[in-house]
């Protein structure tokens, strides 16, 4: 006899024809060995992740300008990092945690929550992250950009209104992004709605939605519509990113395979320039600075970086230098970002001299400023659960032939489903105590909270953080808190707003004069802030409450399981929560950030690193704020502003053309693209 899930998938599949398309390496200018590297390069940009690749695309089309890229991780397409659906694999098993896909980096113990280190998650291959993460493809609210701006002050939101805030990055959001909308099956049968106006780019970084949504997240997002004063959005892309939201996943709907800044960015025929020069396998580990006589704003220049091998004996002469004739931009990541400045003699004094770097420009913000979307996860047992649901996988040998068939044949059905949509809610919406949160953090000391070796212009910045964050605080269009709608009764909620800060600081064993292996520090400072701990007991409690709305009641009867109804007083919630949070979400953000050198930035407007002609950071360390949203898409789209930025310099300020690039370089794909 034929299982009732059986028939429910036959009733909800769709038929879906898929093209193949592997990865290329067969013409790329893939360098391998020192005597390959150019001596000088227009641009040099240290990191091939998500928005580096997205600069390095960018500066090199058209072929004026010679371009250099430097990536620590391999280049590696394999099936493991594009498959999605049964056939990926989990990017946090040991495999990936060995530097082979991701760094292996253990953090500073959380002194405020469970006293145990955590893994820092962040990709190590060229794609970075966008080639390890969980594919959701959101973005902010038009307040969580505009805040980059309120945070520079009054004296200076005018100068970073010009580049920054809302209206000024969204017309890269949309460029970064070939947006794929649902079908009319998919809008009729999940009420999914979407606006091209939104989107309307031609990048080959896809944005997609599954073809599949189990009934059960259909079921809590009617749920939702029960409750007063709970928005939904048409179109979240647009700036309107709060309430219940329809989010597609980086994934190519051509055959179902992971999008990421390799495919889009490399594979996309960046590949085939001859003026565009990958270097995998190799660190820049240092950015080389010379002084500017004379000089008061800029009193030192750029010149090039050092490279070492990550594999093998170190070159004889030590690292090698390559020049650069126009600028170094700085792509590695909000962990190795910092890191590399700090290496380079930029950054707090106390931190560079305790490692024995000489300090070339003091930046205290360098490495300050850390957030991330810390998470918990609770738990309900849906007794009177729909069907099918994900738990049908392993429960109905029949449902699961039948979703193993329509998987191999087109690449539809349950296995193609993933996470797509969640409540993004502002805190107004989640307590009625928000007022007394928002006058208590305000009341706060900005010092009293912030790491003992914060600067006094760390501290100034954060002050004028804590303006701006109690303004979001307070507004309807800022979420707070995310609850991903997944159609199971264990789900994350996200803290995405989080008022903490942390560090990622340079080893006092790192002398900067190293191959670069040494990993730098990184402290969440996870509740190091009270205000958090206050907040996400609130989160706890709506979650309760909804599971007992007339509606969540009726069709799942849920059961508390996890952390269960004997955790009742505000202290016991927090004290569950401290136990179990996670500080990270993989979305670490803020250690090189946008804003004057006075609120402790180390970033202008432009993306110039402070005092400093010809170096600029382009990657998340820039956000001042973190966004109410995971962070791929915001990478992507500060990739494209950044090279637009650079293009504008270049264009303004022009030097003697050199000769195309031509390199008598092997050409053997197997040996250049691990797993191809």
């Amino acid at each position: 006899m034929t299982s009732p899930a059986k028939l429910a998938l036959a009733a909800i599949s769709l038929s879906r024809l898929v093209a193949s398309s592997p990865l290329r390496a067969d013409s790329a200018v893939i360098i391998k060995r020192q005597a390959e590297l150019r001596d000088e390069y227009d641009f040099i940009v240290a990191g091939a992740g998500t928005a580096g690749l997205t600069v390095a695309d960018r500066l090199s089309e058209g072929g004026q300008y010679t371009v250099l890229v430097v990536e620590y991780g391999y280049l590696d397409g394999s099936h493991d990092i594009t498959a999605t659906g049964p056939d990926a694999r989990e990017p946090f098993v040991p495999e990936y945690r060995s530097g082979t896909r991701m760094y292996n980096i253990t953090s500073a113990p959380l002194v405020h929550t469970t006293g145990r280190p955590a893994n820092v998650a962040c990709g190590c291959v060229v794609g970075g992250s966008s080639a390890v993460n969980g594919m959701f493809f959101d973005r902010g609210s038009a307040e969580d950009y505009d805040s980059w701006v309120w945070a520079a002050g009054e004296d200076h939101e005018a100068e970073y209104a010009r580049e920054w805030g809302w209206d000024n990055i969204y017309p890269f959001f949309q460029k970064s992004v070939t947006f794929h909308p649902p079908d009319e099956r998919m809008q009729e049968e999940y009420k999914m709605t979407y606006d091209m106006a939104a989107w309307g780019g031609d990048t080959p970084i896809h944005a997609s939605y599954p073809p599949f949504q189990w009934p059960g997240t259909v079921a809590v997002w009617d749920a939702w519509r029960t409750i007063e004063g709970v928005e939904f959005p048409k179109e979240h892309g647009d700036g309107n990113a709060t309430g219940l939201i329809w989010c597609p996943n980086s994934i190519d709907p051509s055959d179902r395979t992971r999008s990421y800044s390799r495919r889009g960015h490399y594979d996309n025929g960046a590949n085939e320039r001859t003026n565009f020069h990958l270097l995998p396998a190799h660190r820049a580990t240092k950015v080389v600075l010379e002084e500017v006589e004379g000089a008061e704003d800029r009193t030192h220049r750029a010149v090039g970086v050092h490279i070492a091998p990550r594999d093998g004996d170190m070159w004889e002469d030590g690292p090698r230098l390559v020049r650069a004739r126009r600028e170094v931009v700085v792509s590695a990541g909000s962990v190795h970002t910092p890191q590399v400045l700090q290496r380079s003699g930029v950054g707090p004094r106390d931190v560079l001299e305790a490692a024995g770097v000489e300090v070339k420009v003091e930046l205290p913000g360098v490495g300050f400023n850390l957030q991330d979307h810390a998470h918990y996860t609770i738990s309900f047992n849906y007794t009177t659960d729909l069907t099918p649901n994900p738990g049908s996988l392993a429960s109905d040998p029949e449902f699961r032939a039948e979703a193993d068939r329509q998987w191999a044949e087109n690449k539809s059905g349950p296995h193609s489903s993933n996470v797509n949509g969640g409540a993004f809610l502002p805190l107004p919406f989640l307590s009625n105590r928000s007022e007394a949160i928002i006058e208590s953090y305000l009341a706060q000391d900005p010092a009293e909270f912030l790491p003992s070796n914060a600067h006094e212009t760390v501290i100034a910045g954060y002050k004028q953080q804590m303006k701006t964050m109690a303004r979001m605080f307070a507004s309807n269009r800022s979420a707070e808190l995310e609850w991903l709608v997944s159609g199971r009764g264990g789900s994350s909620i996200i803290m995405i707003k989080i008022v903490s800060r942390g560090t990622i600081l340079i080893s006092p064993e790192d002398d900067g004069d190293s191959r670069g292996n040494v990993e730098p520090v990184v402290d969440w400072r996870t509740f190091s802030n009270p205000i958090d701990a206050e907040i996400t007991a609130e989160f706890l409690k709506l979650a309760r409450w909804f599971m007992q709305t007339e509606a969540m009641q009726k069709t799942f009867a849920p059961v508390e399981v996890s952390p269960g109804v004997d955790i009742a007083t505000d202290e016991e919630i927090i004290a569950w929560i401290k136990s179990r949070i996670s500080p990270s979400n993989g979305h670490l953000v803020g250690t090189a950030s946008l804003g004057p050198k006075e609120l402790g930035g180390v970033v202008g407007p432009d993306l110039r690193v402070h005092g400093i002609e010809g170096l600029s950071v382009a990657d998340n360390s820039i956000m001042r704020i973190i966004p109410g949203t995971h962070t791929s898409s915001t990478a992507y789209a500060i990739g494209e502003k950044a090279a637009d930025l650079v293009l504008r310099r270049a264009k303004a300020n022009p030097l003697p053309e050199t000769d195309p690039v031509e390199l008598p370089v092997e050409e053997d794909p197997a040996e250049e693209d691990n797993g191809e």
